[in-house]
């Protein structure tokens, strides 16, 4: 695309942006409006009007208006967190570990709000493991009040200290705490986001078995208007899902020698993201708490309302990808999807040849891909022995491409060794989704991700629209290096492609768990669409002699979150 091209798009885009926050922003307002006329009813004035207007209220439908009344996901949190009497039970245990490090948080404070900063500090004054310090750097507040609320916070518990510094920005204050840190693990909080009182417990119990951990992350959700909402319920360690954006969000902790490499300013709004993405070219010991132990607070200001309320923030995460990508030495480019805001690298397109195989291919199916295809190098044959590519494409004779790009978006993929397998995403001829990935169930049901959802759907934060880590994909599209195929499927169903069609999501959950024997990923990638032109295929399979070989596996799928539904697979409470 030209300059000038670019340039207009990008503005148009902005337009865009500009148009969606301010109809967010009336919506907001119409929310508030609304929960101060429930409040005036509750008060006596509003119990006047309530007489006053109780003949235009006969025909309206009863409405439950306590502000307290619980949503789905509050009732499943009620039942899930700890309650006060587990929380000081978890305390006495805590004394009891044989490992009691001292963990160090930091949380960087600019004119803060008197009642979230002091939540804030409430919430790790209550921690169930008490071997903590918390590092307060006021990062020159203009407001007088900030530092003299710091002060008086700061007298609440021997375990807090306070320090203050010129107007440097959170890179900075971030660093000034490091270096006040006397911790062996660092953590992060923010100054109006809330710990629940196991966080840290759950941490450090985490560390009493597993020794190796370097970076241990938990689930997290968002205050919105004063309620607990939209969880992120995440995946295990997924290392091309975490460079769309960043997952681990909070709580995390750290160790401290890796915490070193310090914040960078130039990284500002993305400042956590850029330091994660060094650390993990360190260290894979990257470990998942599931539980929500981090509340992060939406609020007007805050990215979690809105990423373009920060928009240097969008950029400086595209910066920190790409330089993340140098140094891995990795010839790629990162690019912003303006839908969903999500990061999408674009690998070099190297010139292997690429073997698309369909079983008992006919001239009338080549066409058809031909036609649908802009890879500039590639076949199609029936079987494998026909093969001559470098990478080879199992697809089902009934698949056709919706976008001519789709080849090219699943053969980038593999410019990354330690990818083994890509899928596509396969809709349906009414639009559904067919399946996004393959989820393993504890029955040994393998099922697939977000099956009979409309094609446009987003899933679950955005999760249908991103670059994801799967444990497996449907053999149906499923692209791989030959070398890989042949070093790993020698003498299987999917080497001899004698295989019936039904049996496609166990064949792709074995040769996928077979990658993973040998180190490899398996992505699942939104920008590569086949459509089934015949019926849609069922959503799911019993794989029960798989199960038996990765019982692990099954009993607990690394890319999908324990508290998801297993039955639905659509990323839903289970």
């Amino acid at each position: 695309m030209k300059g000038e091209e670019l340039r207009a798009a990008e503005a148009h885009i902005a337009r865009l942006e500009e148009e969606l926050l301010r109809l967010k922003d009336v919506k907001h307002d119409l929310q508030v409006l609304r929960e101060e006329h429930r409040r005036l009813r509750r008060s006596a004035e509003g119990r006047v009007a309530k007489i006053l207007s109780a003949p235009f209220r006969l025909f309206r439908r009863r409405q439950r208006t306590d502000a307290t009344e619980q949503d789905e996901y509050g009732r499943w949190f009620a039942r899930h967190r700890v309650s006060e009497e587990e929380a000081v039970k978890l305390r006495e245990q805590s004394r009891t570990f044989s490992y009691r490090p001292l963990l160090s948080i930091l949380t960087p404070t600019f004119n803060p709000t008197d009642e979230f900063l002091t939540g804030a500090i409430e919430s790790v004054i209550a921690q169930a493991y008490e071997n903590w310090e918390l590092i307060l750097i006021d990062d020159g507040s203009s407001d007088s009040r900030a530092r003299a609320l710091l002060k008086n916070l700061g007298q609440r518990d021997a375990r807090i200290q306070i320090g203050v510094q010129e107007h440097g920005g959170i890179s900075s204050a971030l660093n000034t705490g490091l270096a006040r840190a006397c911790g062996d693990w660092i953590a992060l909080l923010d100054h109006d986001d809330l710990l629940e009182p196991d966080a840290l417990f759950r941490a450090i119990e985490f560390m009493q078995n597993d020794r190796e951990a370097d970076v241990i992350y938990s689930d997290e959700d968002k205050i919105v208007d004063g309620k607990l909402a939209a969880p992120l319920l995440k995946p295990d360690w997924s290392p091309e899902f975490f460079r769309t954006h960043d997952y681990l969000g909070h709580f995390v902790v750290m160790r401290r020698d890796l915490a070193r490499a310090e914040f960078r300013s130039e990284f500002d709004g993305a400042q956590d993201y850029d330091l994660l993405l060094r650390i993990s070219e360190k260290t894979d010991r990257i470990r998942h708490l599931s539980r929500v132990l981090y509340h992060w607070r939406r609020t007007a200001e805050s990215t979690a309302h809105n990423i373009r309320r920060k928009p240097g923030a969008l950029e400086a995460g595209r910066r920190a990808i790409e330089e993340h990508l140098v140094r891995r030495q990795e010839n790629a480019r990162v690019t912003i999807d303006w839908e969903t805001h999500l990061y999408r690298v674009r690998r070099e397109i190297r010139s292997e040849k690429i073997s698309i195989i369909i079983k008992g291919a006919a001239a009338r199916d080549a066409e058809r891909i031909r036609a649908k295809t802009n890879f500039p190098n590639f076949e199609i044959v029936a079987n494998l022995k026909e093969a001559t590519g470098e990478y080879v494409l199992f697809l089902d004779p009934d698949l056709e491409p919706l976008d001519e790009n789709w080849l090219s978006a699943m053969g980038e993929q593999l410019s990354n060794p330690r990818i083994g397998a890509v899928g596509a995403r396969i809709v349906s001829s009414d639009d559904a989704i067919e399946s996004a990935g393959l989820i393993l169930s504890p029955n040994g049901r393998v099922g697939s991700a977000f099956a009979g959802y409309p094609r446009n759907f987003r899933g679950a934060n955005r999760q249908l629209q991103a670059v994801r880590n799967y444990s497996a994909v449907s053999a149906s599209c499923l692209l791989t290096r030959r070398e890989v195929l042949e070093k790993t499927a020698s003498g299987n169903a999917m080497g001899s492609l004698d295989f019936a069609r039904d049996d496609r999501v166990c064949v792709g959950t074995e040769f996928c768990l077979n990658l993973r024997e040998h180190g490899l990923r398996t992505v699942s990638i939104p920008y590569a669409e086949v459509r089934r032109t015949s019926a849609r295929e069922n959503a799911s399979r019993m794989c029960l002699d798989l199960q038996k070989r990765w019982p692990e596996m099954f009993r607990r799928d690394p890319y999908y979150n324990p508290n998801l539904s297993s039955e639905r697979a659509d990323f839903s409470l289970g």
